[in-house]
């Protein structure tokens, strides 16, 4: 549901998004750490330029591919400053850094245990790099029919507590910090569309995931972080344990 308005702005940043440090130790997560760093992907035709010049030549051409400037140049944006944000974690130049697949397609770094993941709506960028499995989602939520999206795609007892809620407002913004948080959790496990988001539960009240179909262990494995990105944006972490979030606004 990630959506690209070229008319978004990006948030302001919370306050405990820090700003950068520059490259070094605090850009390398610890054992239990989260690294997260907001980006925002409205960026100079310099800055951007700059961010191509460490793409790969299949990047390029998905940069290309775009039908718009808009959603090239973020696309580009957000492409670019994952590889910046990896290369400082593993101390190589961006243009470096070199992927590898798993078996749904989730990227990972080819020759470092470190993992990550990023996602991207409107004009921010999410990226989280741990030393276990993440999983993040964020989104500009938009005018659509919430309700009927519940109804088709939740749980019965994600769905139940949506409707709990009456005011229709409020709970059109329960839907999307949920959904982040359903996303979040298809991205750490790799699984993709290849998992119903009926088939797993989570309760973004108490930051719980419930249950999941053919993990019985999931309830104590994964640990879901709802994040403050700032308005209008919402977002959420899913990592494999629990973490010490480490929050930082890329340049």
């Amino acid at each position: 549901m990630n959506t690209a308005d070229a008319s978004a702005t990006p948030p302001s940043f919370p306050p405990d998004w820090k700003p950068l440090p520059g490259s070094g130790p605090a850009l390398v997560p610890g054992d239990g750490e989260a690294l997260l760093v907001l980006a925002q992907l409205d960026v100079p035709p310099q800055r951007l330029d700059a961010l191509r010049a460490s793409f790969a030549p299949r990047e390029e051409e998905r940069f290309r591919s775009f039908a718009t400037d808009a959603l090239r140049s973020r696309w580009g944006a957000a492409r670019g400053t994952l590889r910046e944000v990896l290369g400082a974690a593993v101390g190589c130049a961006p243009r470096e850094v070199a992927f590898r697949y798993a078996a749904h397609g989730k990227p990972q770094l080819a020759n470092s245990p470190l993992r990550f993941n990023i996602s991207h709506s409107g004009a921010v960028a999410l990226i989280a790099v741990a030393r276990v499995e993440v999983g993040v989602d964020v989104e500009l939520p938009r005018p659509r029919r919430s309700d009927g999206i519940a109804r088709r795609f939740f749980a019965p007892g994600e769905i139940e507590r949506l409707f709990a809620i009456e005011d229709p407002e409020r709970r059109a913004d329960a839907f999307f910090r949920l959904w982040t948080c359903k996303e979040a959790f298809l991205k750490v496990t790799g699984e993709g569309l290849s998992r119903s988001t009926r088939s797993y539960e989570i309760a973004p009240d108490s930051s719980r995931l419930l249950w999941a179909v053919g993990i019985p262990d999931a309830a104590t494995r994964y640990s879901v972080y709802p994040l403050d990105v700032g308005d209008p944006y919402r977002a959420a972490l899913v990592a494999e344990g629990p973490v010490r979030l480490l929050r930082y606004r890329w340049r």
